[in-house]
């Protein structure tokens, strides 16, 4: 299979600053995985002015409790906020190349398409979101998604209907009927890692 490359100006990211961090190279990254990338930043990016700040996480979290009706203080809606607290706080402390306090596209384009994104960002990132989200969307308990209750999901939401149905076809891989938490989390890691641009993952949050 070929994929395509796109040459895009990435600010890499590292852990530990160097006296030339801030400055920028010219990183190939599989389109398709930019386009993914492009389409999270995008949701994210609560305000639309272009950066990713702390602020566009609380909202993210905040909009979420808000559609299934979940108090922010109770114990669902608490782990939640700190889910996507999580979040933003490993991508400031990995992605922010020149210590502004926000991100931009580069920058988070970057840090997805890293080495340590995919060993150990993941866990405490999307990995987290993906499992604190599937404890409130599962209103009745059983340990499932049932597609009423994917479909309430925001963002999803806002899909047309025909779209949703695909969507949540794709990623129920056994047929079942519901998502679990594992084809949630093969879900996931297909859309932040696999180039095959028939991967079910790829449309969790709608198509590309």
């Amino acid at each position: 299979m070929t994929v395509a490359l796109r040459d895009v100006r990435l600010l890499v990211p590292s852990r530990r600053r160097s006296p030339l961090a801030g400055g920028a190279m010219t990183v190939a990254v599989p389109d398709i995985l930019t386009r993914k990338f492009d389409k999270r930043f995008a949701l994210f990016d609560a305000d639309g002015d272009g950066v990713l700040t702390k602020d566009d996480f609380e909202a993210a979290a905040v909009r979420f409790l808000a559609a299934f009706g979940v108090p922010a203080g109770s114990a669902k809606g608490r782990d939640v906020l700190a889910a996507y607290a999580s979040m933003w706080n490993a991508l400031i402390h990995s992605a922010d190349n020149d210590s502004d306090g926000q991100l931009t596209r580069a920058e988070f384009v970057a840090y997805l398409a890293s080495e340590e994104f995919r060993t150990s960002g993941y866990a405490v990132t999307a990995g987290r979101i993906a499992e604190s989200i599937l404890a409130v969307c599962d209103t009745d308990g059983d340990g499932r998604i049932s597609y009423e209750e994917f479909a309430a999901i925001p963002g999803i939401t806002a899909l047309p209907d025909d779209e949703r149905r695909e969507v949540f076809g794709r990623l129920d891989t056994d047929a079942s009927g519901h998502l679990d938490v594992g084809e949630i989390h093969a879900a996931q890691r297909d859309f932040y890692s696999s180039t095959d641009p028939d991967a079910p993952g790829n449309l969790i949050f709608g198509r590309l």
